[in-house]
C-alpha cells in the first residue's frame, strides 16, 4: 500500500510540473517516432541483406538427390549389362556439389558494389538524421518565439486594460469624457484580439513540433530555451570549410558512383569465360540382382568425380551492352543530381551568410525601436494622466511599441536559426543549446 501511494504522489507530481523538453531530446524523440525517418532504417536494413546475397555467391552449391523408382519391359541389366525382362524396383542417391571458380571476377565486383551500397544507405541514414534535426530545429525555434510574442501580447493588453481603468476612474471624477473612455476600451478589445492571434499561432507551432516528433500534443510539455547569444555578433567572415568533403548524403552520392563502376565491372564480367568445378558422388540399388541385398549394393555400386568445366560465351555482347549502357547513364544521372544538390548546398551556405549579417543588424535596430517606443509609451502615459494628451496617440504609441517587439523577436530567432545552420555547414554537427 505504501508503495502504490508513493507511485501515485510521482505521477501527480510529474502531471503537475510538466515536463521540459530541450532541443536535443526532441530530435531523440523524432528520430524514435518519425516514419520517414524509420524508412530510412528498412532501405539501411535492405542494403546488408543485399551484401549478404551477393557474398552467398562464392558459397559452394551442395545438393542431396534421391529417387524411387519401378521399371517394366525390356531394360539393360546395371550389373550385367544384359537385357532383361522383368519388373524390379530401383533406387538412387547423389550428392552433387558445383563451384564458381572464376567468371571475369563477377562475384568480387558485386560483392563490393553491394557493400558500397550498403555504405551509402549507412551515410543517407546520416542524412535523413541531419534533415529531420533542420526540421525540428526551425519548428523549435517557431515554438519558441511564438511564445515570446505571445507574452509581448500579454503586456500589451495588461498596459491597455490598465489605461482603460484609469480612464473610467478619471471620467467618473469627471475629468474625461465618454469619447475618451471608449477610445481606450477599443484600444484593449484590438489588443485582446491580437492576444488570441498570438495563442492561436503558439499552439499552431506547438503542434507541428508534436507531429514532427510523432506524438500526440501534451500541454503538459514545456521547451526549453535556447541558450542566449549575444545578437549581432560578428558572422563567420572567413568560411573555408566544404561542406561536400563531410556531409554524409555527399559521402553518399560518392559510394554510390563507385558501386556504379563496380556493377559495370559485373555486367561485362558476363562476356568472360567461365570456370565452374562440379563433382558428384552416387550410389544405387536394383531389385533385379536377388544376390546381393540392398546395403551390399549400394556399397558395390559407390562412385564419385570431379571434373573442371569451362563455358566461353559467344553472343552474350549483345546482350550486355544495352544494360552496361543504362547502368552508365543511371551514373550520369547520379553525378547530375549531385551537382545540383552541391549547387543548392552553396547558394545555402551564402544566404546563410548574408542572412546572418542582414538579421544581427536588423536586431540592433529593431532593440533601438523597442527602447525608443517604450520611453515614448512612457511619456505618453504621463500626458494621459496629465490630461493634456488624446487616446489616440495612446494607441498609436501603443502599436509602434507593439510592432517593434513583434519585429524584435522575429528578428531574433531568424539570427539563431541561421547561425546554427552555418555551425552545422561548417562543422557537420549541430548545436543542440
Amino acid at each position: 500500500m505504501k508503495k502504490l501511494l508513493i507511485y501515485l504522489c510521482f505521477l501527480i507530481g510529474n502531471n503537475a510540473f510538466g515536463q521540459a523538453y530541450s532541443l536535443k531530446k526532441c530530435i531523440e524523440v523524432a528520430i524514435k517516432n518519425n516514419p520517414t525517418f524509420q524508412r530510412a532504417y528498412l532501405n539501411a536494413e535492405l542494403a546488408n541483406a543485399n551484401s549478404a546475397d551477393a557474398k552467398s555467391r562464392n558459397i559452394p552449391q551442395v545438393q542431396a538427390y534421391f529417387s524411387q523408382g519401378m521399371n517394366f519391359g525390356r531394360s539393360i541389366d546395371r550389373f550385367s549389362n544384359d537385357y532383361i525382362n522383368q519388373l524390379y524396383n530401383s533406387t538412387y542417391g547423389s550428392l552433387q556439389m558445383n563451384m564458381p571458380i572464376y567468371k571475369g571476377f563477377q562475384t568480387k565486383n558485386l560483392v563490393e558494389s553491394t557493400k558500397l551500397l550498403q555504405q551509402a544507405e549507412t551515410q543517407n541514414l546520416e542524412a535523413d538524421k541531419n534533415s529531420l534535426s533542420i526540421n525540428l530545429l526551425k519548428a523549435y525555434l517557431d515554438v519558441l518565439a511564438s511564445k515570446e510574442l505571445l507574452s509581448a501580447a500579454r503586456k500589451q493588453l495588461e498596459n491597455s486594460e490598465i489605461q482603460l481603468a484609469r480612464q473610467e476612474k478619471m471620467m467618473a471624477a469627471g475629468t474625461s469624457g465618454k469619447l475618451e473612455q471608449l477610445q481606450f476600451s477599443n484600444q484593449a478589445t484590438a489588443d485582446k484580439g491580437n492576444l488570441i492571434d498570438a495563442k492561436y499561432n503558439y499552439q499552431i507551432a506547438r503542434l507541428a513540433l508534436f507531429q514532427l516528433m510523432n506524438i500526440k500534443p501534451n500541454d503538459s510539455i514545456d521547451f526549453e530555451a535556447i541558450v542566449p547569444y549575444e545578437i549581432g555578433q560578428a558572422p563567420l567572415v572567413d568560411f573555408t570549410a566544404n561542406p561536400v568533403e563531410f556531409l554524409p548524403e555527399y559521402k553518399s552520392f560518392e559510394l554510390q558512383s563507385l558501386s556504379f563502376d563496380r556493377r559495370i565491372k559485373a555486367n561485362k564480367a558476363e562476356n568472360s569465360p567461365s570456370v565452374n568445378l562440379s563433382g558428384n558422388y552416387s550410389t544405387f540399388y536394383a531389385s533385379s540382382n536377388p544376390e546381393r541385398t540392398f546395403f551390399q549394393q549400394v556399397n558395390d555400386t559407390r562412385n564419385g568425380s570431379f571434373s573442371l568445366n569451362l563455358a566461353i560465351p559467344i553472343f552474350s555482347k549483345f546482350q550486355t551492352s544495352p544494360r552496361t549502357q543504362q547502368l552508365a547513364v543511371q551514373k550520369k544521372m547520379l553525378d547530375n543530381t549531385r551537382k545540383v544538390k552541391e549547387n543548392t548546398l552553396q547558394q545555402e551556405v551564402e544566404s546563410a551568410i548574408l542572412m546572418l549579417k542582414a538579421m544581427g543588424e536588423r536586431y540592433q535596430n529593431a532593440t533601438q525601436q523597442v527602447e525608443i517606443s517604450k520611453e515614448n509609451l512612457k511619456l505618453v502615459e504621463l500626458r494621459i494622466e496629465a490630461g493634456t494628451i488624446n487616446p489616440i496617440e495612446f494607441s498609436l504609441a501603443q502599436a509602434n511599441l507593439e510592432r517593434a517587439v513583434s519585429n524584435q523577436i522575429q528578428t531574433k530567432f531568424r539570427w539563431i536559426l541561421q547561425k546554427k545552420l552555418l555551425g552545422y555547414y561548417q562543422t557537420g554537427e549541430f548545436d543542440f543549446l
